[in-house]
């Protein structure tokens, strides 16, 4: 794929290398206005790698509080299967969805020299 600017223009067209055709176009500034919008609604939703830790870090704290083993198992069991039932939030997959969609958004403005 091959990326061209327009003379005098904010917009890109993206061509198949191959066949020439036209597979995208693409404004800059309206990519970068996607991105911070992105990111300002990214920073109202969870963050799941940070959930993920403390998930971890709490499990630790419960297997090092001295309980008994059996207390420790089910406490453990207990919050797997709680946040096991929290990933199924929409807002869960609506998060990882826009952070892909980030992703790939910064990826292609990179590209916009």
């Amino acid at each position: 794929m091959t990326l061209t600017r327009l003379p005098l223009s904010k917009w890109w067209i993206e061509t198949d290398d191959v066949t020439g055709e036209i597979t995208g176009t693409y404004n800059k500034a309206n990519i970068t206005a996607d991105i911070k919008a992105i990111q300002e609604t990214l920073k109202l939703y969870p963050d799941l790698s940070q959930e993920a830790s403390d998930v971890d870090a709490t499990i630790k704290k419960v297997e090092s509080s001295g309980w008994t083993v059996a207390r420790i198992s089910r406490t453990v069991a207990l919050v797997q299967a709680m946040y096991q039932a929290y990933q199924t939030d929409p807002r869960q997959l609506e998060t990882a969805q826009l952070t892909s969609k980030l992703n790939s958004l910064i990826e292609l403005r990179e590209r916009l020299v």
